[in-house]
């Protein structure tokens, strides 16, 4: 009895309860939906910014990449030219050494020394256009590093972009 008691008072709370519960009116549907939808388009746009600001990544990494292998040209023609200057003046070097023995006069010999400073001179620039063609080089390869990330961050970002503009078109399609 008491048992049949207590499912008889059960039965009547739980009805009261379902009951009291309001059935959401349809301003209340529609302006959840609004709020999906909502939701839906700002992660369709976070995905097209994403997309964008990949193809400006790639673009500046590829200036990068085109500058850093201008910058190796360059560096390899002041190589090439310092190599020739210093060869140039390591072969006028031994000739002049060469034919030192033949100084006959204080005069002779201020000659030579001043060609031999002219050749020194020379010989200097040849090495410095050398250091400066391999610091260009360095550089020209830090470029290319740069460039060569700033595109694969790029292209992840418009992957990105990509999942998150098709994500939205589905959760779309859905609704």
């Amino acid at each position: 009895m008491k048992k049949t008691l207590l499912i008889c008072f059960l039965s009547g709370l739980v009805s009261l309860s379902g009951c009291a519960t309001k059935v959401p009116a349809f301003g209340g549907l529609v302006m959840a939906d609004g709020e999906s939808r909502i939701e839906i388009a700002e992660l369709w746009e976070e995905g097209k910014e994403e997309s964008i600001e990949g193809e400006k990544q790639i673009r500046y990494g590829r200036k990068l990449v085109e500058k850093g292998r201008s910058d190796l040209r360059t560096g390899e023609q002041l190589i090439a030219a310092g190599n020739v200057e210093v060869q140039t003046n390591r072969q006028a070097y031994q000739a002049l050494h060469q034919t030192a023995t033949g100084i006959d006069s204080g005069q002779g010999a201020l000659e030579r020394v001043k060609k031999l400073k002219e050749i020194a001179s020379d010989w200097e620039e040849g090495e410095e256009r050398i250091a400066e063609g391999n610091n260009l080089i360095q550089r020209g390869n830090e470029k290319i590093e740069e460039g060569e990330t700033q595109i694969s961050e790029g292209q992840k970002l418009i992957e990105s972009g990509r999942d998150k503009m098709q994500d939205a078109e589905k959760r779309y399609q859905t609704k």
